[in-house]
């Protein structure tokens, strides 16, 4: 059963510059974590949306969690609403 609520951050050294977390298309309960050094950019369909400071931020998205799975059914198991961080 997929979840309904996922966080995510980035948890390596500080040596990264630049890192893509691997969880896309997300649903609208994401929580996003950025950490004090740190800055995090929101994509949805291409589109650079959002720049995130430190804090946690719930992720507004267009996937709502347990009716995706029959938007993936429709469209070939992708979303129509792709997003990443």
């Amino acid at each position: 059963m997929a979840q309904t609520v996922e966080v995510i951050k980035y948890e390596g050294d500080n040596s990264t510059f630049i890192w893509k977390h691997p969880c896309e298309d997300f649903n609208s309960l994401t929580q996003l974590i950025v950490h004090e050094s740190q800055e995090a950019i929101f994509f949805m369909n291409g589109q650079a949306l959002d720049l995130f400071g430190a804090g946690r931020y719930t992720l507004e998205t267009q996937n709502i969690p347990k009716i995706g799975k029959f938007l993936h059914r429709e469209t070939g198991d992708t979303t129509p609403f792709h997003c990443e961080v």
